[in-house]
């Protein structure tokens, strides 16, 4: 029996006040959801960078080819899924 799968990983970190990767005087939340698709793989960041607490919107890192239609509809699937971690 063939099987079809699809897997979802979530990442949160936290980067201390003036870190390289920000260099703003907070720290920074960052988020990643890494989407493993029948079709290929895709990866969407969510950051407060710039406002402490609140987020920004999600965008695209890396979207195979095959996946770039459906980017709008990753970055849905990430906000529906970030409102169920909050």
């Amino acid at each position: 029996m063939a099987a079809t799968t699809a897997q979802i990983r979530y990442t949160e970190e936290t980067k201390p006040p003036y870190d390289d990767s920000h260099g703003t005087p907070h720290a920074m939340v960052r988020r990643m959801l890494a989407f493993e698709l029948p079709a290929g793989k895709a990866t969407c960041e969510q950051t407060d960078y710039g406002h402490p607490g609140r987020f920004n919107p999600w965008e695209q890192r890396q979207i195979d080819a095959k996946l770039q239609a459906k980017t709008p509809q990753l970055l849905a699937a990430a906000e529906a899924i970030s409102k169920l971690l909050d």
